[in-house]
């Protein structure tokens, strides 16, 4: 089930008729679903079958490049004493190389398969190189003739609360956002003291800009206004870009919400990235998933003042992200409970966000703001299961 639910495939053992009167030394699993996740559930179950009979699948194994630029898989052995560091704590090395170069890599006993088309093969190859490279020393990496990664300059003295006792802090950002990050050292400079240290982030565009965000918050908060001197709030015009505002006031807070919990929604239910770097919130994604985080992140600052009214909200037909649902009067108590926590269960089950407003007529309505259909769906029936409660 747990393979099932990662590679969203369905699996279960068969018995064909062409099989009847043979001798069988094992079951048949049949593996159903889209490629890309037949394929990761298929070496997630042959690790398993290694894990319990080493060799059994790769004694005669052979390392194998494919040369399909569409789809293919890519072996390559590692020594034992290697695994350990490619795998990670928990696998969390395996993971983040996948996710970064949008690459299905299992680790099948001491082989690595690494499955897609070439370039996420090419990238995967890559990064793994350069994680076994790091036991033996700096790695080099010519950043300029790339296209997939994103590179900062970080203070000296903010690297290491950037990286965290034992990489924490970088390992946790790359978690989050599905990148993988490397300090980049040229050999001549490891010898003398720079000012900066070269902070090279790889993945796929969302998630890079997305720990590339993180990246400089954390700095900012370090080193107060080093990202952040001479920015200016405006939208870019670019299908992709970032969007910035500059937060007045006690707004960060508000936004901000209580361990970031009210940022993180806004994003979620926007589906765009959100993050704040000092006294700015940088919204970055497509243009309209940049207008949408900016809608909601102006729609939650006006609760500050005071009750929000349907038509301030400058609402249009072209806003498909948007839905007003009728509660009745006497339910309202319920379907917010107590200090709006009813609301906010239903935002974090369903990735959006909700807020009352009043209408023309002066009767409160529950705005649904989500960029899934299906997720605003979910949470006008999840508000009126409570209201049928109530009413019963």
């Amino acid at each position: 089930r747990q393979v099932e639910q990662e590679y969203g495939t369905i699996m279960f053992f068969v018995h064909l008729k062409s099989d009847e009167g043979t001798r069988r030394d094992g079951e048949k699993l049949a593996i159903f679903g889209p490629k890309r996740g037949r394929r990761g559930a298929e070496l997630k179950v042959m690790a398993a079958i290694e894990s319990r009979l080493p060799g059994h699948l790769t004694e005669d194994m052979q390392e194998h490049i494919s040369d399909s630029e569409d789809w293919g898989t890519d072996v390559r052995r590692l020594k034992m004493d290697e695994m350990s560091w490619a795998l990670g704590k928990k696998g969390a090395t395996r993971k983040k190389l996948a996710r970064a170069s949008n690459c299905i890599v299992e680790y099948v006993g001491s082989v690595v398969h690494m499955s897609g088309t070439k370039r996420e093969r090419t990238l995967a190859g890559e990064y793994l190189k350069w994680i076994m490279d790091q036991l033996v020393g700096h790695v080099e990496v010519d950043t300029e003739i790339r296209d997939d990664v994103a590179v900062l300059h970080i203070p000296q003295d903010c690297v290491g609360y950037v990286t965290g006792l034992k990489r924490a802090t970088l390992s946790r950002i790359e978690e989050e956002w599905g990148a993988f990050m490397l300090f980049m050292d040229r050999k001549e400079d490891t010898h003398r003291q720079k000012e900066k240290a070269k902070l090279a982030i790889f993945g796929t565009r969302k998630n890079r800009r997305g720990a590339e965000l993180k990246v400089m918050s954390t700095v900012e908060g370090k080193c107060p206004k080093y990202f952040t001197t001479g920015i200016h709030e405006g939208e870019e015009r670019g299908e992709w870009g970032t969007d910035i505002y500059r937060f007045r006031g006690e707004e960060l807070s508000y936004a901000l919400g209580k361990e970031g919990m009210t940022k993180r929604k806004l994003a979620k239910a926007a589906d765009c990235i959100l993050e704040y770097v000092g006294d700015y919130a940088f919204c970055s994604g497509t243009r309209s998933e940049r207008g949408r985080g900016m809608r909601y992140l102006k729609w939650l600052l006006r609760q500050r003042s005071g009750p929000v009214r349907v038509e301030d909200l400058g609402l249009s037909k072209r806003m498909t992200d948007v839905a007003e649902v009728q509660i009745p009067k006497e339910t309202i108590p319920e379907v917010m409970g107590p200090k709006g926590s009813g609301l906010r269960s239903i935002e974090e089950q369903t990735a959006t966000f909700l807020f009352m407003a009043f209408d023309r007529g002066g009767a409160e309505v529950l705005v649904i703001c989500g960029a899934d259909a299906t997720n605003r769906s979910s949470a006008e029936h999840a508000v009126r299961a409570v209201v049928n409660d109530v009413e019963r």
